[in-house]
């Protein structure tokens, strides 16, 4: 699995401590919603719409209608709950001790100890639990999305090879966007596509007249982000959905798109910011070139044994005999032990950290101790050391993350649309109150 590829994925793990009215004031509780086997309470939405209030008043955006802001959350809710069946339905669950870190991580970014948050939500009406629970659901959702989605996306060096050529000079310039999504349901109607540019090119209008863009995307706006005012953050261009690909570089900040279409509907992207573009400095890592000698425990030897058969083969080396030639007799890593125990050129990060912890403090030529990793026991020489630019590697493995990430982003959004078309929703929303 890949590691650091999937932070969009799921709902950020990060929650601004925010007065949050709790549910328990509504006298009556009542199903705003019902979504295949489960319901959604009136308290429930309570909780989330006061929630979306705090975060739109931190970011100073106007409040759209009460309605309307009632509607945007509860659309997300079901998708949510659509999502958390799924994983539920797939027996993914949650590790206690990953909780307790990403609970430890949301009151770093809060900047606050454990305690310190534990305390502030109090203040607010909530509590550890809640929030404990609450990051819980998204990392159940990621998973299930890393699964069903991520899993899926293959990028091919071809691929890699084309965004360079295109990116040149640009491959390093990074934007600050907002987002306008007017949604077309799967497999739309041409009127349904006529009603939905029709939409989005009024909302294009009024943002030209002068519409403030933040609380156009609260209030109108069919995407993720639109309870942010629209704001995807900052990306690189490998990291633009493909939609945006060829139409963000040619804005200048401040500039919205015209109305863009895809699959999940009509589009409408503002340049918040620019920045990058300079060349990038050199990447340089120290790689060693290793030969060892590995002693592993087994049936018939405990690890006492097998370190003094390590201590042993050491010994041959240090009296004499050629490494290459005790590693091809002894060591138990028959793939090295062919080539006389040799491993090539390691980098940082490549072996394991007693192994790698061990060689880099020893001098070139030098015969190390017996080393213990949870392989066994490894006699050690670095015959070599060097600096080597791996700045093309460096970005060649850069852009193949972020192309990855701008697959899954497309991926992401059509299959989520697919699971809201198929899942029975029955929403008893009273849009009257």
């Amino acid at each position: 699995m890949r590691r650091g590829l999937f932070a969009s994925l799921g709902l950020a793990l990060v929650l601004a401590v925010s007065g949050v009215a709790s549910a328990a004031e509504q006298p009556l509780d009542r199903i705003v919603a019902v979504v295949n086997d489960d319901a959604i309470m009136a308290s429930e939405l309570a909780d989330r719409v006061a929630q979306a209030r705090s975060q739109l008043a931190k970011r100073n955006i106007d409040l759209p209608p009460d309605s309307v802001l009632r509607q945007q959350v509860l659309d997300r809710m079901v998708l949510e709950q659509i999502q958390l069946q799924m994983a539920k339905k797939a027996n993914l669950t949650v590790d206690d001790t990953e909780l307790n870190r990403a609970v430890r991580s949301v009151a770093r970014n809060n900047g606050m100890s454990l305690d310190q948050f534990a305390e502030a939500l109090k203040k607010d009406g909530l509590t550890l639990a809640d929030v404990r629970d609450q990051v819980r659901r998204q990392m159940l959702i990621r998973q299930l999305q890393e699964r069903r989605v991520a899993s899926q996306v293959k990028i091919s060096d071809q691929e890699v090879d084309r965004y360079l050529a295109q990116q040149g000079a640009d491959a390093n310039v990074r934007y600050h966007l907002g987002h306008i999504l007017v949604a077309l349901p799967q497999s739309p109607s041409p009127d349904q596509v006529r009603q939905a540019q029709q939409q989005a090119e009024s909302l294009y209008q009024r943002l030209q007249d002068g519409a403030d863009f933040a609380e156009l995307a609260a209030a109108q706006s069919d995407g993720a982000n639109a309870l942010q005012g629209g704001d995807l953050g900052w990306r690189s261009g490998a990291e633009l959905p493909t939609v945006f690909a060829d139409v963000v570089p040619t804005l200048a900040v401040g500039d919205v798109s015209q109305p863009l279409r895809s699959p999940s509907g009509f589009h409408l992207v503002k340049l918040l910011e620019r920045k990058g573009g300079q060349d990038q400095k050199p990447t340089l890592v120290q790689e060693q070139k290793i030969r060892h000698i590995l002693i592993q425990t087994n049936p018939n030897r405990d690890a006492d044994q097998a370190r003094r058969l390590a201590e042993q083969a050491r010994a041959r080396i240090m009296g004499g005999e050629d490494f290459a030639s005790v590693a091809q007799q002894v060591s138990d890593d028959r793939g090295s032990a062919l080539n006389g125990g040799e491993l090539g050129w390691v980098r940082p990060g490549q072996m394991v950290p007693a192994f790698e912890d061990a060689a880099s403090r020893l001098a070139v030529g030098e015969i190390s101790q017996p080393v213990r990793s949870r392989f066994g026991y490894h006699i050690i020489q670095v015959e070599n050391r060097r600096q080597r630019d791996v700045s093309d590697e460096a970005r060649r493995d850069k852009v193949r993350q972020t192309l990855f990430q701008r697959k899954v982003n497309d991926e992401l959004e059509a299959w989520q649309q697919q699971i809201r078309a198929e899942a029975y929703v029955d929403e008893r929303l009273d849009t009257s109150s």
